[in-house]
């Protein structure tokens, strides 16, 4: 696989990640259409930088640990293959279904800087997040691959993170957004669980021998 095939993929991958609803998703889409858009979108900007923080993580202390132990991203990749493939079930499981809003109220978010370490805190502890990273985003850190496929890997989460999550507090500001998300719920959780448990399985088959199935 090419190193813009490799980052392709990656970005198609992550798209599905952030975009696909969880507790980042529910956070900056409540803030929006309970408080206010700027509230939604410093709680976005929060989460990307949390998503900044983990591809930065990735890509070089993950590096340096595969170094000296080789056994644990394969390790690593078992564990988050299984993992995409359950979260991918689970998507299929209970599409349509609303999940249960957060307290937010309750936890005293009441200023714009307050907003953004929930945003950070909330990616920074997403089970999601930690999935993807340890799996998906470790074959740009392989050994042999040049360095510059690192730096674009973190560019391109920190792109797509930032224009998503602030697009997204954008959007659920306004009414309208929020009603036609909820008629098309199903199929997006379909879709978005479809493609999570094929690349999950990818990334399983990607530890069998070569010449297995041939």
């Amino acid at each position: 696989m090419s190193e813009i095939t490799l980052l392709c993929a990656l970005a198609g991958a992550f798209i599905v990640l952030i975009v696909s609803p969880g507790p980042n998703f529910l956070v900056i889409t409540q803030l929006s259409f309970r408080q206010s858009r700027q509230q939604g979108v410093s709680a976005g900007l929060g989460v990307a930088s949390g998503s900044i923080l983990w591809a930065l993580l990735a890509a070089t202390g993950l590096g340096i640990i595969f170094q000296y132990l080789p056994w644990l991203q394969p390790s690593l990749q078992l564990l988050g293959g299984a993992y995409l493939s359950w979260l991918g079930y689970k998507s299929l499981r209970n599409a349509g279904t609303q999940p249960q809003p957060r307290n937010l109220g309750a936890l005293g978010i009441s200023s714009l800087g307050r907003a953004y370490r929930f945003g950070l805190l909330t990616n920074l502890t997403n089970p999601k997040a930690l999935a993807f990273y340890t799996s998906v985003f470790s074959t740009v850190t392989s050994p042999g691959l040049p360095m510059w496929v690192r730096g674009a890997g973190v560019s391109i989460i920190g792109v797509l993170a930032i224009s998503w999550f602030v697009l997204l507090a954008t959007l659920f500001s306004i009414p309208a957004i929020q009603v036609r998300y909820q008629r098309r719920k199903k199929a997006i959780d379909i879709a978005t669980g479809l493609f999570m448990v094929a690349f999950g399985l990818r990334l399983l088959s990607g530890l069998l021998p070569a010449g297995t199935f041939s």
